[in-house]
């Protein structure tokens, strides 16, 4: 079976675009398909997500809740204190960003530091330092840049 590398790979299996580096693509019946760890792409993603600058986008959410296996309800009360509809409209907003709330954003991108990286005094002490980053970013006052769509 035939391989090469690609510097760089965009992958959509997540619901939105993640730009992957150095991976390994198949020939499969005259294609070439990615050689990837789902899993692991969508672990590297869950802790880059609250790092983002952008606003996150409804198809983010969507990702976040369903990486932590929950309900729009369960999210809903549990993570963000909001209503399922408000999860829902959020979701819609598809590779748009959404309208929520900066501080209910900030928390939510708190929410998934604290559930995939404190697990030692270490982690913690990490997690302060990233708190105090998320606090102290400017990414809820940059305006969305524009989408690039073909007319034809």
């Amino acid at each position: 079976m035939k391989t090469k590398i690609a510097k760089t790979y965009t992958y959509n299996g997540l619901g939105f675009p993640i730009k992957l580096q150095n991976v390994t693509l198949l020939l499969v019946d005259g294609e070439w398909s990615p050689k990837i760890d789902v899993r692991k792409v969508a672990e590297n993603t869950i802790r880059e997500l609250p790092y983002q600058e952008e606003r996150l986008t409804g198809y983010q959410i969507k990702f976040i809740r369903s990486y932590f296996d929950m309900s729009l309800r369960d999210f809903a009360k549990q993570v963000v204190s909001e209503s399922h509809n408000a999860v829902a409209k959020w979701e819609r907003f598809g590779e748009g960003p959404t309208n929520m709330d900066e501080n209910i954003e900030s928390m939510l991108r708190l929410y998934i530091i604290d559930k995939v990286s404190t697990k030692t005094k270490k982690q913690a002490q990490e997690f302060i330092k990233s708190f105090r980053l998320i606090r102290e970013m400017t990414f809820l006052k940059k305006v969305p840049k524009p989408l690039k769509v073909n007319a034809i």
